[in-house]
């Protein structure tokens, strides 16, 4: 982040020294004016310059993409992050050699990725930004197989007519499951149970 401290004969005249020598424009800053400056007897004697302090606006796409860049190197590996913005949600796509250390048993190491650049990118922002990392296609297809594994999950419990606990699983994979079985089948209903680390969904038969 570039910041400096800039004097002019006007405060409009220090913010554009500024601007110049940070190389940046008035959209990408933030102006405090520390002294309005004073003219003096007759515009010469106890002249006293304006001056302004003038720091760059943190941009919380570039600061999180810098940020996972960051931990990924530190783990070890060697891969390109892409950032991708929508309104609100920014897709990083993580490419390299060694993406599946990136992914992890399940996801995991990229649900812990993800987590992490949620909360950089959030700290920065003065809205609400939703973070997605994947690698490779991931996200897709484990949408495809939670898909799958709730419609076998569902039959099994109508079957023996009872509830089954999923394993822990992040928020947006188990609205999966609710999205795939709502409307299922009259027998079944889905909810979430548990706190944190340990909230799970729960496949429930419905006693008729």
């Amino acid at each position: 982040m570039k910041e400096l401290t800039a004097t002019g004969r006007t405060v409009d005249e220090a913010v554009q020294s500024g601007l110049k020598q940070l190389e940046l424009q008035a959209d990408d800053v933030e102006i405090a004016v520390i002294e309005e400056g004073k003219k003096g007897f007759l515009g010469i004697f106890g002249h006293q310059p304006a001056v302004v302090n003038i720091r760059e606006k943190i941009d919380p796409v570039k600061e999180a993409k810098q940020y996972l860049e960051n931990v990924i190197l530190n783990m070890g590996i060697q891969a390109e992050v892409t950032a991708e913005e929508e309104p609100k949600k920014v897709m990083f796509q993580l490419k390299g050699n060694k993406t599946a250390l990136l992914i992890g048993k399940r996801g995991q190491t990229l649900n812990a990725l993800e987590t992490l650049v949620q909360l950089v990118l959030n700290r920065h922002s003065d809205r609400y930004i939703q973070a997605v990392v994947d690698a490779e296609g991931y996200r897709a297809k484990r949408k495809e197989t939670l898909r799958q594994l709730a419609v076998k999950l569902a039959d099994q419990a109508s079957r023996q007519k009872k509830d089954i606990h999923l394993e822990p699983m992040p928020s947006s994979e188990r609205k999966v499951i609710h999205d795939t079985l709502s409307g299922y089948s009259d027998e079944i209903e889905t909810y979430s149970t548990g706190e944190d680390h340990n909230r799970h969904l729960v496949i429930s038969y419905k006693k008729q």
